[in-house]
């Protein structure tokens, strides 16, 4: 995964990723997913890869006809009056490709599986209910959350995420984000 000419395909890597049992990207998804159920932009935007902001300010650019460069740079809290804007097809996609707010914060998460040092995904599990330790065998996938490991730290990425839905054959959880 990573940058788009690193992308892998998770079933031609040959062998089952490693698991993460209370990998930081745990708490990362649950936090996102609920950020965007809450509609807090600063905390979507701090969860997002530098590709992935990169993609949001192109896409916000397209949105407000201005030149990229004007759309580049946006600033994660609340001061900059771009960042809602920047953030709101994100949102609005996932809302939809999730059946929205409750829906969405009613996933659970699964523990991490690690691709590589830089790579990993969650799989958001449908139908959760209270359980907090739910069997893989009692599982039913709905989504695959993707990461990055960049500037220290674990980031979603929704190049990534889109990439091994399809490899997985199963919906992007954020959707199809349009200009």
């Amino acid at each position: 995964m990573g940058t788009s000419g690193e992308r892998r395909n998770v079933r031609q890597a040959g062998r089952a990723p490693k698991v993460g049992y209370e990998h930081p990207t745990q708490l990362i998804a649950s936090t996102f997913l609920r950020a965007i159920a809450e509609n807090d932009a600063p905390a979507i935007w701090a969860r997002l890869s530098r590709e992935s902001r990169g993609l949001l300010e192109g896409t916000y650019a397209a949105r407000a006809k201005v030149a990229v460069h004007r759309a580049a740079g946006v600033d994660g809290d609340n001061a900059d009056a771009r960042l809602d804007l920047v953030v709101a097809p994100l949102r609005e996609s996932a809302l939809r490709a999730s059946g929205g707010a409750e829906r969405l914060n009613a996933f659970g998460v699964s523990a991490a599986r690690l691709l590589d040092r830089e790579n990993a995904y969650v799989v958001l599990l449908a139908d959760f209910g209270d359980e907090r330790i739910v069997a893989e065998a009692d599982w039913k996938p709905a989504h695959v959350l993707a990461f990055v490991h960049e500037s220290r730290e674990w980031l979603v990425d929704l190049g990534a995420t889109a990439a091994l839905s399809r490899d997985v054959e199963l919906p992007d959880p954020l959707g199809e984000i349009r200009p």
